[in-house]
C-alpha cells in the first residue's frame, strides 16, 4: 500500500484558519447584540411606559441586566432604534429571569418585533411576534393556580398560550424566536422547539423593530440580557 506523506501544518497557520472561519462566520451573520454590561440603557433605545425601565445591578446572567419596571396595572420597556429587515429572516434570542411568590401574579417578560414605521399613537408599540412568560398565582382571580404561562404571539394568528410552565422559574433561560425568509417562525426556549408557524404577514411588513418589555411588582420580578439578533 502506498504511503501518504501529509506536510504538517503550522500551528500558526491553523489558528489563523480557524480564526478567519469563525470571524466570517459570525461577523457577518449578528445584526445587533446587547448585554447591558455598561450599566445604563443606550441611545440605541427609547423608553416608554410608567414607571421607566431600569438596569438591575444586583442580578444578570452575569449582572447587570435589563428590567422592564413594569409595575401591576401598566407595563413598561425599550424599543430599539435601529431599523430591520426581516426579507432574509431573522433571529432573535434572549436570557430571561423570572420569579414570583406564589401568590402573585401580574408578572411576566416579553420581548419580540414591531412594525415599522410605527402607526400607533400609544408609545408602547404593538408587538408583531413575540414570545412572553408570565406568571398567575393567587391573586388573579381569572387563573389562580400558580402557574407560568408561556405565550406567543403572532399578530391576527391566535395562538393558544401555554400553561403551567413551571419548569423555567427562578432561573435563566433562552427564548428564541426564529423566523425563516421563507416565512416559517418557530419559537424556543433553550434550543427545544415550542412550535412553529407560517406567517401571514411578511408582506405587507418591510422593516421592524425590536421591543423589550413586560411587568414586574412587588411579589415578583421579570428580568431580560444577552439580546442578540442574527441572520438564520
Amino acid at each position: 500500500m502506498r504511503k501518504l506523506n501529509h506536510k504538517p501544518c503550522s500551528p500558526f497557520i491553523l489558528f489563523f484558519t480557524v480564526l478567519l472561519i469563525t470571524f466570517n462566520t459570525t461577523a457577518e451573520e449578528i445584526l445587533f447584540s446587547e448585554d447591558f454590561q455598561s450599566g445604563e440603557i443606550s441611545d440605541e433605545w427609547v423608553f416608554f411606559g410608567d414607571p421607566t425601565s431600569i438596569i438591575n445591578l444586583d442580578r444578570g446572567n452575569p449582572a447587570p441586566c435589563f428590567c422592564n419596571n413594569g409595575d401591576s396595572m401598566y407595563g413598561s420597556g425599550i424599543k430599539s432604534r435601529r431599523a430591520f429587515s426581516l426579507e432574509e429572516g431573522m433571529v432573535i434570542e434572549c436570557d430571561i429571569f423570572l420569579s414570583c411568590h406564589p401568590r402573585g401574579a401580574w408578572v411576566n417578560s416579553e420581548f419580540g418585533i414591531y412594525a415599522l414605521p410605527q402607526t400607533s399613537g400609544d408609545p408602547e408599540p404593538p408587538s408583531l411576534i413575540s414570545i412572553f412568560y408570565a406568571f398567575s398565582g393567587e391573586l388573579d382571580w381569572m387563573a389562580p393556580h400558580q402557574q407560568g404561562m408561556i405565550g406567543r404571539g403572532i399578530r391576527n394568528q391566535p395562538i393558544p398560550s401555554l400553561i403551567h410552565m413551571n419548569q423555567w422559574l427562578d432561573g435563566w433561560h433562552t427564548f428564541k424566536i426564529e423566523i425563516t425568509p421563507e416565512g416559517l417562525c418557530s419559537f424556543m426556549i433553550d434550543d427545544s422547539l415550542l412550535s412553529s408557524h407560517q406567517l401571514l404577514l411578511l408582506d405587507s411588513v418591510d422593516r421592524v423593530g425590536i421591543v423589550l418589555k413586560g411587568r414586574s411588582t412587588s411579589w415578583g420580578i421579570a428580568l431580560h440580557d444577552n439580546l442578540l439578533v442574527y441572520l438564520p
